[in-house]
Order: C-alpha cells, then sequence, then structure tokens
C-alpha cells in the first residue's frame, strides 16, 4: 500500500471510509487500511516512529475535516481482546444535506440569490449552495434568467477578516478615520453584523475603546483588520443587521443652500423636500433648500456637480464640498508617470489549500452521480477549473474508495467521446451540508430579493427562504448577521412598473434625465431586464431613439407611462449585469493613477485593466526610504469624457488622471472652475485637515 500520496487523495479515503461504517473505525484499521497512511515498520523502531507519524497526521486530519464542517463522531468500545479503543464515524445524517422538496421557481429565485453574489466574496460559496440544493432536490441546474437582477461588490480589503472574525466570534482591531477626522485612530471591535446599503458596506458592532454600540463604514478603514483569535465573545440575542441597515439615513434630516443655475442642476432639483428658496448671489442663479440625511453621501454629490452647484450653507457641508475639490484638485496637478508597468490581476487572490480542493471534490462527485454524462467543458466551467485541474481531479476521484480498494471499492470515473461518468460512488452521492459561508450567501441573497419580487415570485421566494433555513439549520443565525439594502425609497414604484412592462410586452414612454449634459430627454423604450450593481438599479432597455440596446439608471427616470406593445423581437442581450457599462466603439481609454483599494474598486465597474507603476525618480511612487507606495495604474473606457471630472471629484484626490493630455487637462479645468465658485470665501483658503493622499 503507497505511503505517500496526495494530502487531498488520503483525506477523501478516510471520509469515505467513516461515512462507509456503521460501527466505526478504528486507529489501527485506518492506519492498516485507509490509503494514504503508513503501514507497519519493519523494525521495533521503526515501527515507533511511523506509530508517531501516523498518530500526528490523524489528528492533523481530523482537524481538517472539522474545520471544512465534517462532523466526525467518535465512541469507546473493546476489541476481540477486551481492550478500549476509540473508533470513530461520521453520520451520514449529519453528512448530507437533507432531502429538499422545491418547485421549479423556487429553483429559479434560489439561482438568483445565488447570483446576487457573483463576483464579491460570497461568489464561489453560493454557487457552491446553489449545486448542493439543486443536486439533492433532484431539479438539476437553473440559471438565472429572471426579468430583476441583483449584483453585490464586496471590493474592501476588510471584509473577509471582518467575515471571518464575525461568524467564529472573534473581536477585531483596525485603524479607522471617523467622518471629518483628519487622524486615523485604532479601533477594537466585537463584530455582530456586516450590511450594505447605499452601495457602502457597513460593520456593526460593539466598540470596546468608547464602550457602546457603533457603525463603521468599511471604506473608511485604512489598515489591516487585525484579528484577536484568542478572544471570544457572544452576539446579543435578537441581534439583526437588517434593522441596523433600516435606521441608517433616518435621523432627523438637515438643510442646505446651494446656488445653481436657474434653469440646471435637475438631479438636485428632483430629491424630495427640494424647494426654490430665493436668488443666487450670481446672475442666472436661484438658492434651492436640499433635504438630506447623510453629510458624506451629499457632500460627494455635490462635489460631482462642480460648477453647477455652490453649498452657501451649512458650514460644515460647505467645507467638506471644498475640501473634496480641493484634494481632487491637487492631485489632477500632480505628477503622473513616464507609463505603466505589468498589469496586476484584479481582485484578491484567495490562496487554494488542501481543504478547499477536498470540498470541490467532495461536491464534484454528487454532482456528477446527479449529471451522468455531462460534457467535460460544462463541467469545468462549473467548478472554475482549467482542463489540467479538471483532469487532476478526476484522477483523484478515480483512485479514491472503501477500504480495500478493489474493483467496486474504488469510484470508476470515466471519460467518453467528452462526457464524464461516475459510478460506484454512493458513499458520496448525497452532498455534504452547507458551509456557513454558502448558508449565509443563499439565505442573505433571498432575504434582499424580497424587496423587489414580484406578485408572482414572491410565494416562491419564501419557499425557497425556509427550505434553506432547514438546509443550513443551527447557521441560520447568519442571516441575521448579514444583510444588503438593494433598494430605497421611490425606486421600488419605478422597478415595479418596468417589471410589468417586461412581462407584458409592453413599450414605456419616459422622461429621463441625461446628467451629464443635465438636460431632461423624451425617449420610447422597450424594458428588457432590471438589474442593480450594489444599490444602483438599471433597466437594460432597446431605445427606439437610439435604435440599440442601452442602460438607463431607474434614479433618472422622471415619468413613465405605457407607450403600446413593444415591436422589436427579443435578441439575445450583450449587456451583463455585473457591469453597468457597455463599450462602445467610439469610447475613449482614460489611464487613471490610484491608490491600490480605490484602483481595486473602480476596475470591476468600468471593465478596467490594472497596472503597477514603475518606481521612476521624481515620479508618483518615488519616496524617500525607496519604498514603493500600493499605486496602481488603471485603463478604462469611457463613451463620454466629461463624465471623468466628476469622477474625479466624488473620489477627492484618491485618483487622478494619467492621461490622454487632453482629458487631463479638461479635468484640472472643470476643478478649477468649480473651486472658483467658492472664490474669496474663506473655505478656500483655509487650513483643512488633511486629505488622503494618493498612497492611501
Amino acid at each position: 500500500m503507497p505511503t505517500k500520496i496526495d494530502s487531498v487523495e488520503r483525506l477523501l479515503n478516510l471520509v469515505i471510509a467513516l461515512l462507509g461504517t456503521r460501527r466505526g473505525r478504528s486507529r489501527k484499521f485506518i492506519r492498516q487500511n485507509v490509503n494514504g497512511y503508513a503501514g507497519s515498520g519493519r523494525t521495533a523502531d521503526g515501527e515507533e516512529k511511523l506509530q508517531v507519524a501516523f498518530e500526528r497526521m490523524f489528528e492533523r486530519d481530523k482537524d481538517t475535516l472539522r474545520q471544512v464542517g465534517i462532523p466526525i463522531i467518535s465512541a469507546t468500545s473493546f476489541d476481540d481482546d477486551e481492550q478500549e479503543q476509540t473508533l470513530y464515524r461520521i453520520d451520514p445524517a449529519d453528512y448530507r444535506v437533507p432531502e429538499i422538496r422545491l418547485d421549479e421557481q423556487s429553483m429559479m429565485m434560489l439561482a438568483v440569490a445565488a447570483n446576487v453574489w457573483s463576483g464579491a466574496a460570497f461568489s464561489e460559496a453560493a454557487q457552491s449552495a446553489l449545486r448542493k440544493v439543486a443536486t439533492r432536490a433532484g431539479l438539476g441546474w437553473y440559471d438565472d434568467d429572471t426579468i430583476v437582477q441583483s449584483r453585490i461588490r464586496t471590493l474592501e480589503p476588510a471584509f473577509e477578516p471582518l467575515w471571518a472574525a464575525l461568524r467564529n466570534g472573534h473581536p477585531v482591531s483596525f485603524g479607522y478615520r471617523g467622518a471629518g477626522a483628519a487622524e486615523t485612530a485604532t479601533r477594537t471591535v466585537r463584530p455582530w453584523g456586516l450590511g450594505s446599503k447605499y452601495g457602502e458596506w457597513y460593520l456593526s458592532g460593539f466598540d470596546v475603546d468608547r464602550d457602546a454600540p457603533r457603525n463603521f463604514r468599511l471604506s473608511r478603514i485604512s489598515s489591516e483588520v487585525a484579528i484577536d483569535s484568542t478572544g471570544h465573545f457572544e452576539r446579543p440575542e435578537g441581534f439583526s443587521i437588517a434593522q441596523v441597515l433600516e435606521g441608517l439615513g433616518t435621523g432627523e434630516p438637515a438643510s442646505a443652500l446651494v446656488e445653481v443655475p436657474t434653469d440646471g442642476a435637475h438631479h438636485l432639483r428632483s430629491r424630495e423636500g427640494t424647494a426654490i428658496a430665493g436668488a443666487g448671489s450670481r446672475p442666472g442663479t436661484e438658492l434651492l433648500s436640499i433635504s438630506y440625511r447623510e453629510p458624506e453621501l451629499m457632500a460627494d454629490d455635490l462635489a460631482s456637480l462642480g460648477a453647477q452647484a455652490v453649498v452657501r450653507e451649512p458650514a460644515l457641508l460647505r467645507r467638506s464640498v471644498v475640501q473634496r475639490l480641493q484634494a481632487a484638485d491637487a492631485a489632477a496637478r500632480g505628477v503622473v508617470p513616464g507609463g505603466f508597468g505589468p498589469e496586476v490581476q484584479r481582485g484578491s487572490v484567495k490562496r487554494a489549500d488542501s481543504r478547499d480542493r477536498l470540498l470541490r471534490l467532495l461536491s464534484m462527485a454528487p454532482f456528477l452521480v446527479a449529471n451522468p454524462g455531462i460534457p467535460e467543458t460544462e463541467l469545468a466551467a462549473e467548478f472554475n477549473l482549467a482542463p489540467a485541474q479538471l483532469a487532476r481531479d478526476l484522477d483523484t476521484l478515480s483512485v479514491t474508495g472503501l477500504p480495500g480498494y478493489l474493483h467496486g471499492d474504488l469510484m470508476d470515473v470515466v471519460t467518453e467521446r467528452g462526457q464524464v461518468f461516475i459510478r460506484d460512488a454512493e458513499t458520496l452521492s448525497a452532498p455534504l451540508r452547507l458551509t456557513q459561508e454558502e448558508a449565509c450567501a443563499l439565505l442573505v441573497g433571498l432575504e434582499a430579493l424580497t424587496a423587489v419580487s414580484g406578485s408572482s415570485e414572491a410565494g416562491s421566494l419564501h419557499t425557497a427562504i425556509d427550505a434553506v433555513k432547514r438546509v443550513a439549520g443551527r447557521d441560520a443565525w447568519l442571516a441575521d448577521a448579514v444583510a444588503l439594502q438593494l433598494v430605497t425609497g421611490t425606486e421600488l414604484e419605478t422597478i415595479a412598473a418596468l417589471q410589468a412592462m417586461i412581462r407584458d410586452r409592453t413599450a414605456a414612454g419616459m422622461k429621463y434625465l441625461v446628467r451629464r449634459r443635465d438636460e431632461y430627454t423624451e425617449r420610447i423604450i422597450e424594458p428588457r431586464r432590471i438589474f442593480s450593481i450594489d444599490s444602483t438599479w438599471y433597466v437594460r432597455a432597446w431605445c427606439r431613439t437610439a435604435g440599440g440596446l442601452r442602460s438607463f439608471r431607474v434614479e433618472n427616470i422622471r415619468s413613465l407611462a405605457a407607450a403600446g406593445p413593444q415591436v422589436q423581437s427579443m435578441r439575445p442581450d450583450p449587456g451583463r449585469p455585473d457591469g453597468a457599462y457597455t463599450p462602445g466603439a467610439g469610447d475613449t481609454e482614460i489611464q487613471l493613477l490610484a491608490d491600490a483599494t480605490t484602483a481595486r474598486r473602480l476596475a470591476p465597474a468600468y471593465n478596467g485593466v490594472l497596472h503597477e507603476v514603475p518606481a521612476e525618480p521624481g515620479g508618483p511612487n518615488e519616496t524617500s526610504s525607496g519604498k514603493q507606495p500600493p499605486l496602481l495604474g488603471l485603463r478604462i473606457l469611457v463613451g463620454d469624457v466629461s463624465t471623468v471630472a466628476p469622477l474625479m471629484a466624488r473620489l477627492a484626490g484618491h485618483a487622478q488622471v494619467a492621461g490622454p493630455a487632453n482629458v487631463r487637462v479638461q479635468v484640472q479645468d472643470w476643478l478649477a472652475a468649480a473651486l472658483a465658485g467658492y472664490a474669496g470665501d474663506h473655505a478656500v483658503g483655509e487650513s483643512v485637515p488633511p486629505t488622503p493622499r494618493l498612497d492611501g
């Protein structure tokens, strides 16, 4: 029997051996009969060393199985010589996903919920959970082809360590820059929940330093998150992050006076509670009284309007806008690199280990049982594997099985004419129960969709939620610890109207605000699909005016009315719901220089390409210590270069335009004009808190 084989092969053999017994397996049996462990030594000294090595390896393997959620039961027994021994087994009832009964519509809603996380931290977990539930329900595979689709992103580096600390009940510490704070402070927090609202992720927990519950915006965390794995705490009973999200932005509203062109700034005029408050101080302007609850979000919006909106009061909001414009202006006039370096992989790279591969193989075996003859290409795509990786996994499955490892004991994996079949895999025919990430991904996605589901989907959605809660068992609490608020305000009415038009194949006449031109247009559209990126909603439609498919922001639709039946056939839509921007032939490539966090956030939104930035003498990556700060280059395509300057204002110095030269100058002029509106006011020349540098 070979003693040196792949660790994943050994672990898989151990799982099959412990699942395939009712009484249990002793350590002696496991060492002598489970492929991958050391056999008998030739001498007494050799035997002693091999026994010690086995004990260490077996303990590590048990820990690994427990870490991936495979429960091992131990019991005391006696062998034929009446000697006490411990027997180990895995109870199939604890291991397997329980049987599930779902109709096709409920299964479809599960697919929609899983795909909410496409490209996010829970992406792989969500798809794995969907695969397990579909396999156990016996319903095959379902695509996300509903008319309403959502995508949520988890681009903040702090998300994954906070999620790990949350589910394990460990305190964390991190550097944090509060709203309007000049300095970063270290905060120690007991994480209670993570939630997304306004396109931002928030951490809710107990702030140990301030001895009170607090909420933290993940984008303001300025350091790595340190997890105190030795500490442990209990979350408050009944805590719900969804209730925390509901409370954000619901405090007493503040009021601002903003000077705008008499016939402009339509985006501000359309805000609920906005009213004309009088004449402005400059010819052709007037004052708007604007109600708001989130000062930072309001400052972002006002800064992105540039010279079109000058804040008169309150002073704090005015100062916040000026600081953003000053920081963007300073960055716009900074040194740019002579060129970008090699391409950088987008997103964080998760280091795969033996546990990941073991879980994949334990998922692949029942999937093959449920889908006999699946094409190799489809199997590789399902598990996101390169051909060589797939071949290695199939080889491992084919050499594992029940102890004995004879014909009928080993799983038989064969490929015939490009189709994959598996036989003798009864022990692994039912998928492993959901992990914490898998349970959380499905439950949170399903709960979020209840806000935008139509009446026809509501029943199926709640059926799916109940089924997943039963499957999740003790991990169902995670649905109260993570939440998404996908839609707020009056957009719900517009989304519901668009849903009805898509179902009834009705065209829509709409009044639409083109924000980059600050003008209204009248259009006839034929809606095809509704989707969201984080909390921003779009309708994908055939625009009769433009003569092609276009994406329109729902918040910019000012009126909507039925306009007769649709006349265009439902052609395949090349637009993808995981990105609002669809490249066009006349697009302009923009080169940006940004801090690493900002660059990695922008890249998915614009389908951009990240690059290293060489440390040139006198260049932006040169430092006195010689250490290269985390600056990245980013190449994106834009259909209208006039959208770049507002983006830079919103980013407030975290990014600058490196090229083309004419766009760089255009941004500089736009920012100078925006700041000119505040000329003569002490806010422009005063000493302001330092803004974040490009190096983060």
